[in-house]
């Protein structure tokens, strides 16, 4: 009996964290922020181009260029691209007043969250296909030699790996953020930087223990160096730890800002200001 009661329960909740995610796509559609994802993808390509026009007498087949473009996507722009998507995804609840509303149904501010980090993660996805499709674009309207079908599936499957770690190294970040209303341009800030010093510390040896350059390994990423075999077992652990972590953020999070509002109240008095007789 007992075991059939927690299997219905389980149901339900799935089927409640699914309700959340599907409603968080639907939610997608009206928020213009995702066209800055979409912008900031044509930017890194165009950026790539104009590198490899500085570059003379560089070859610049397809996987020599796209490369370049995983490297400035993931240094200079994706991280604090994709959490400014997901921190203000989270933040319109507040802006638009339905976060009190949401929180009064039997959907805790956990189960909220884990739901628009799922759909960002899907978001992610959806940003990476992007990307190929510019790559492959510029790729062919540059005239460069060496495009294949099997090297276009490659770098598909490899921009889409590398956004997908990148965005589990910056999700402690995201959800640590979204507990406060307008913390998420913080997030934005810090994880620019923490994007930006992953440069520095795939240049010292620490590629496989950084948490934002831990995928490149993963991903069979080649810089060129003829060195890039990297330790898989580094780079899993990194990724392991950083997920460790958004698991116990997510477990402790709630919504500060009711916090903060019960600090700013007179003690001693009610929500309507009245006094509060003690028993």
């Amino acid at each position: 009996m007992r075991l059939s009661a927690f299997t219905a329960d389980g149901k339900v909740e799935v089927r409640r964290m699914a309700s959340i995610i599907k409603t968080e796509f639907y939610k997608m559609k009206r928020y213009s922020v995702i066209w800055i994802g979409v912008a900031t993808m044509l930017t890194v390509v165009l950026l790539s181009r104009f590198m490899a026009t500085a570059s003379d007498g560089a070859s610049h087949t397809l996987m020599n260029f796209s490369s370049n473009v995983i490297w400035n996507n993931l240094v200079l722009i994706y991280p604090a691209t994709i959490t400014l998507i997901a921190g203000y995804m989270i933040d319109r609840e507040r802006t638009d007043d339905t976060l009190k509303n949401i929180l009064t149904i039997p959907v805790s501010f956990r189960k909220l969250l884990v739901g628009k980090l799922v759909a960002v993660g899907c978001m992610a996805i959806v940003l990476s296909a992007v990307e190929f499709l510019f790559t492959i674009m510029i790729f062919l309207v540059s005239g460069f030699p060496g495009f294949t079908a099997a090297g276009a599936g490659k770098v598909l499957f490899q921009m889409i790996g590398i956004n997908l770690s990148a965005y589990l190294a910056v999700m402690p970040v995201i959800a640590f953020t979204a507990q406060r209303r307008g913390s998420f341009m913080a997030g934005v800030g810090f994880t620019f930087f923490y994007g930006f010093v992953g440069m520095m510390a795939s240049g010292h040896g620490l590629r496989d223990i950084y948490p934002i350059t831990a995928g490149l390994t993963l991903i069979g990423y080649d810089d060129g160096s003829g060195d890039f075999a990297g330790n898989s077992i580094l780079s899993i652990g990194s990724l392991l730890i950083i997920l460790g972590v958004t698991v116990v953020v997510i477990a402790t999070a709630k919504n500060r800002e009711r916090s903060a509002e019960n600090k700013k109240r007179p003690r001693g008095k009610n929500v309507r200001g009245r006094k509060v007789r003690r028993r």
